[in-house]
């Protein structure tokens, strides 16, 4: 007989079958309310997981029976993800210094340890599932870049760099890091990871997919409701204490906003397939407005967001 824990403590077998939007109604509960640094800091200690407990038998066994043309679509994707963990794991140290609370400081640590976590489960869902064999962790995110979008690899790559190494060289600048804060927890990880997890894991659970990336993958989105619900109560703190900080993420949203939207656009052959199942090859891009907008309001500010002709559902 099994037992069934609560969500939020919910061990990875459970996670495997859990509906993605479960997960995420966590980060619009936590919205209305939003927690203190320290109880984020407790939920992080009370969901840990081990990218070692994983046994991705079954997830290679259907791997192996997939055609080329659905193994390159399905790690397509997937790469970006893999590549895009470890771009905001080395991005982040800077953040820590800068942070203006001790509460703040304490939380921050444990998210580089979540998005180290993260990169070495992509890494064994890469190696043992997909085989990348390349030799090394940086040779297989070498294999992982080459996959990307121009828009992912200038989000991920380029701004997430260049906001963290302004930060780096004036940490005591808020602007600098509201800045940060505005890329990486709300856009990166609000609006374009949250969204593209939804869209795999509602795919992959409805269709029986890869059992332990699922939990995995779960566990991930999981981790990252915590950081999502972190940025914005900072982002809305410190527009509460200095006005002028609205200006600052009111820019971010304008320099990265449609981008980052675009990101999410599905490629034509996508869209042809997604028609003739009866799927909305556009809800992603819809969910991810739609998330982007959430957040802005709980930040303060009820701003027009960038333009981006996204079509009405089909069905």
């Amino acid at each position: 007989m099994s037992i069934e824990f609560p969500l939020e403590q919910a061990p990875l077998n459970q996670l495997a079958q859990t509906p993605i939007d479960n997960v995420l109604n966590i980060i619009d509960q936590n919205l209305v309310h939003l927690p203190s640094y320290r109880e984020l800091y407790y939920r992080w200690e009370r969901q840990q997981w081990q990218a070692q407990e994983l046994d991705f038998t079954v997830d290679r066994q259907q791997w192996e029976s997939m055609s080329r043309e659905e193994q390159n679509q399905r790690s397509g994707g997937l790469a970006t993800f893999f590549k895009g963990e470890a771009c905001v794991t080395d991005t982040l140290p800077p953040y820590i210094t800068a942070m203006p609370d001790e509460e703040m400081r304490i939380f921050i640590t444990t998210q580089i340890v979540d998005e180290a976590r993260h990169t070495v489960f992509f890494s064994r869902f890469f190696n043992e599932v997909c085989g990348f064999k390349q030799g090394s962790l940086e040779a297989d995110l070498g294999l992982a870049t080459q996959t990307m979008s121009d828009e992912m690899r200038f989000i991920l790559m380029d701004s997430l760099t260049e906001v963290s190494e302004r930060i780096r060289q004036n940490p005591g600048q808020l602007e600098h890091l509201v800045d940060g804060v505005t890329l990486y927890h709300v856009v990166i990880e609000g609006t374009m990871a949250l969204a593209g997890q939804r869209s795999i894991l509602e795919f992959y659970r409805l269709n029986n997919l890869f059992p332990a990336f699922r939990a995995g993958f779960t566990a991930v989105a999981r981790d990252e409701s915590r950081h999502v619900v972190f940025g914005v109560k900072f982002l809305r703190e410190m527009i509460q204490r200095n006005k002028k900080y609205a200006q600052v993420v009111q820019k971010s949203v304008n320099k990265f906003g449609a981008l980052a939207l675009e990101a999410l656009a599905p490629l034509p052959e996508e869209i042809d397939y997604q028609l003739s199942v009866q799927q909305d090859p556009w809800a992603t891009m819809r969910f991810a407005q739609d998330s982007l907008r959430k957040k802005l309001k709980v930040v303060g500010l009820e701003m027009m967001l960038p333009q981006v002709q996204i079509p009405a559902s089909p069905f």
